[in-house]
C-alpha cells in the first residue's frame, strides 16, 4: 500500500512539469480513449482551468482525440497564457515564431517575455538570442544582455554555448553585455567538454550515421529518450513516461484544485503563477529550438553554436 502511495505521489509531483520536459509525445489519435480524454480536457478548459487549456491546446495541435487544428491550439494556448500557464505562454510564442501561417514575431516575443517573467529560463534564453540577431527581430543588446544573463544565472543548459558563440563573434564586450560580464566574473563559464573522436572502424552503418543530418540525429535522440525502459529497477520512469498515466495524474490534480478563470487577482493584474505552482511548466523542445535557432541565425551559425555545446 505504501509503495503504491509513493508511486502515485511521484506521478503527481512530476506533473508539476510539462509533458514536453518529460519527452512524452502526444501523437495523433482517433480512438475512443483519445476522444474521451479530449472531451474531458475540453470540459475542464471551459470550466476555467489554465493547465487544462494548455493541454487541450496540445491535443488540438497534434490531433489527439480530435481533428488537428493549429488555429484552435493557438486559441487554447493564449487562453491558458492569460490565466498564468507558463506552458500556454511558451507554446503560443512558438507558434507565432515558427508557424508560417501565424508568424508574428512581435506577439511571439511578448508571450516569451511573459514566460520569462514567470522564471522560465528557456524563454529567457530565447529572448537573449532573438534580441541578439538583427535579421530576425529588432536588435537590442540591452534586452539580449538582460535575458541572457537571467538564463545563465538560472543554469540554462544552452546559455553557456550561446555565450561562447557571441564571444567568438567578438561581440561579448562591456558595451553590449555589461550585466552578463559582471555575472561571468563571479560565475565563469564551465569548461568546454573535449569531444572524443571515435576510433570505430567505418562500416556501412557507421558511414550512414556519420552523414546523418544534425536534425535527424536530434530526432533519433529524442525517440531514444522516449523509449519505455523494461528494467524493473526503472519502475518510476516507466510509470511517469506513459502518456495516459500523465493524463490521469494531471486530471486528478485538476479535480483537487480550483479554476484560475474567475479567481480574484490583485488590483487590475491577472492572476499569475510561478513555474513551481503549475502542472504545465513549458520546457524547450529540442526540435522546436533547432527550427527557431535556424530561423534566427541561419544553418551555418546554428552548427557553430551546437559545436560549442
Amino acid at each position: 500500500m505504501l509503495k503504491n502511495s509513493l508511486s502515485l505521489l511521484l506521478v503527481l509531483t512530476i506533473t508539476l512539469f510539462s509533458f514536453a520536459s518529460l519527452a512524452v509525445a502526444i501523437p495523433a489519435c482517433d480512438t475512443s480513449i483519445c476522444k474521451d480524454y479530449f472531451k474531458t480536457y475540453k470540459k475542464y478548459s471551459k470550466a476555467g482551468y489554465a493547465d487544462a487549456m494548455a493541454t487541450l491546446g496540445d491535443l488540438y495541435f497534434n490531433g489527439h482525440g480530435t481533428d488537428k487544428s493549429i488555429k484552435k491550439a493557438l486559441k487554447q494556448y493564449k487562453s491558458a497564457a492569460k490565466y498564468g500557464s507558463l506552458n500556454g505562454q511558451y507554446k503560443a510564442a512558438m507558434i507565432y515564431l515558427n508557424n508560417e501561417k501565424y508568424k508574428d514575431i512581435g506577439k511571439g516575443v511578448k508571450f516569451l517575455e511573459k514566460a520569462a517573467r514567470a522564471k522560465s529560463d528557456e524563454a529567457a534564453f530565447l529572448l537573449g538570442v532573438i534580441f541578439y540577431k538583427k535579421d530576425f527581430h529588432e536588435r537590442d543588446f540591452d534586452q539580449s544582455d538582460k535575458w541572457l544573463t537571467k538564463a545563465y544565472e538560472a543554469d540554462n543548459k544552452n546559455s553557456a554555448a550561446f555565450i561562447r558563440f557571441i564571444d567568438k563573434s567578438n561581440e561579448l564586450n562591456s558595451s553590449n553585455y555589461p550585466e552578463l560580464l559582471a555575472v561571468l566574473s563571479e560565475k565563469p563559464l564551465p569548461a568546454e567538454k573535449v569531444k572524443q573522436v571515435s576510433k570505430q572502424p567505418l562500416t556501412a552503418s557507421t558511414q550512414q550515421q556519420a552523414v546523418m543530418p544534425t536534425q535527424a540525429k536530434e530526432t533519433a535522440a529524442i525517440q531514444q529518450q522516449t523509449a519505455f525502459p523494461k528494467d524493473d529497477k526503472t519502475e518510476v520512469i516507466t510509470i511517469t513516461s506513459n502518456l495516459h498515466d500523465m493524463f490521469m495524474a494531471q486530471l486528478s490534480s485538476l479535480r483537487n484544485s480550483y479554476p484560475q478563470k474567475g479567481a480574484t487577482a490583485t488590483g487590475s493584474k491577472l492572476i499569475g503563477r510561478s513555474c513551481d505552482e503549475m502542472i504545465s511548466c513549458g520546457a524547450m523542445d529540442k526540435k522546436e529550438l533547432t527550427i527557431l535557432m535556424n530561423n534566427i541565425m541561419g544553418a551555418g551559425a546554428v552548427n557553430t553554436f551546437y559545436s560549442s555545446m
